[in-house]
């Protein structure tokens, strides 16, 4: 009598194949129409593995953009090297940054839920990104008061107003607001205003910033010299 035992994997490993099933069919399927059950059915485990790892599909895609950030902050810090100047750092922070949101599969992703109008999962899943650049953004604002190329007197109040206009230039660029097409004019107005913004938050010198947008689904970034 042959008694085949049920092969149990490490859990970061089953986690991991949940995530990857779960992202592609939120990209596929669309989030609102994907179930945990076709997640599990996908993976080839029951139900019960899925809740023994995630609490919900919501908790789920919180833990794929988490992974989306951690590989984001890793980019950063393996691409700057100590000739990058703070300008230099912050045209690769905002260039990873929009590739997180509109280019890679978490892009992908965001353009679904706003095109499904889940709102406030969006701006959850941002406050989170957010958060969790922080570190990053403290770094390079520190050396540029150093250089004397930033002058923020206050950083954590200077990192939260970042954040928020980070958040509101995100939400205002995107190509789907809710489920409607915006007109490209349009966002590059908003993204101009955004320019303004962080340059006087960080006591830059005007110019110092520009977003050049080669379409909605890929974004190229240039940190001019002041002049």
């Amino acid at each position: 009598m042959f008694i085949i035992s049920r092969i149990t994997k490490d859990p970061e490993v089953r986690q991991a194949e949940l995530m990857d099933a779960a992202e592609e069919l939120f990209i596929t399927a669309g989030y609102q129409h994907t179930t945990v059950s076709m997640i599990v059915k996908k993976v080839g485990v029951a139900q019960g593995t899925f809740y023994y790892h995630f609490a919900s599909k919501e908790v789920i895609l919180e833990a794929i953009f988490a992974r989306y950030i951690r590989n984001m902050i890793f980019e950063v810090q393996s691409a700057y090297t100590e000739q990058n100047s703070v300008l230099e750092k912050l045209q690769l922070f905002f260039q990873l940054f929009y590739k997180l949101h509109y280019y890679d599969e978490s892009g992908m992703i965001a353009k679904i839920l706003y095109k499904e109008e889940q709102g406030q999962l969006i701006n959850k899943l941002w406050r989170q990104t957010l958060i969790a650049i922080r570190p990053i953004l403290r770094c390079i604002l520190e050396q540029g008061n150093r250089e004397g190329i930033t002058k923020v007197a206050h950083m954590e109040e200077t990192l939260s107003f970042f954040a928020g206009i980070m958040a509101a230039l995100l939400e205002s660029s995107s190509p789907l607001e809710f489920g409607h097409e915006v007109d490209q004019s349009i966002i590059n107005n908003k993204l101009q205003i955004a320019e303004t913004l962080l340059e006087a938050l960080l006591g830059l010198q005007q110019g110092s910033i520009h977003f050049q947008f080669l379409d909605y689904g890929k974004t190229e970034y240039a940190a001019g010299k002041a002049g």
